[in-house]
């Protein structure tokens, strides 16, 4: 019959072992504030990631996840916003050009959800290239009002400005991982 603590030495020696292949680790304050020192808005990186109570219980893979789903929450009111936009315009311009933004950026929303599974299934290029389109989707909906006359400013820009340095933080969390 074997003993306690030969039986316990079975089962504790590989998880050792294993863990010692394992570079998972939780977030904590130096991880923070070594990505958000790395992105164009120190200040709300810290606000952002900090909004969610999950980043200090996550690991680092977990912290990208978290980090996708900051941005469909905001792309998410962005499309809320837009609806309300729409309910108040007259002019034709003014709302075809905020009715190919809410195309714009219901196509971000596939693109969030498209990085999101590659972050989950850690295809950490793939889901670069998907915030790429996502970005690019963002500034195709600014161009219509700063490159087309009339040139005016776009009623989405504050929340098109939070979009990109939102994903330049995702950007910079999978640049630390891979």
């Amino acid at each position: 019959m074997a003993s306690p603590i030969s039986c316990l030495s079975i089962l504790v020696i590989p998880l050792l072992v294993a863990s010692l292949f394992c570079q998972v680790w939780s977030v904590d304050e130096a991880y923070l504030e070594n990505i958000c020192q790395k992105t164009v808005d120190y200040e709300f990186c810290q606000s952002t990631l900090r909004s969610d109570g999950r980043i200090f219980t996550a690991n680092t893979d977990g912290l990208v996840l978290i980090s996708i789903s900051i941005t469909s929450n905001h792309v998410q009111n962005t499309l809320d916003q837009i609806s309300n936009i729409l309910q108040n315009l007259t002019d034709p311009l003014d709302k075809t050009r905020i009715q190919n933004c809410q195309t714009d950026y219901n196509e971000i929303v596939v693109k969030l959800n498209a990085a999101y599974s590659a972050s989950d299934s850690k295809s950490y290029q793939e889901a670069l290239n998907s915030l790429t389109d996502a970005l690019s989707k963002r500034v195709e909906c600014d161009d219509q009002y700063r490159l087309t006359p009339p040139i005016r400013d776009s009623p989405l820009l504050n929340a098109s400005t939070a979009l990109q340095k939102q994903i330049d933080i995702t950007w910079v969390i999978i640049e630390e991982i891979i």
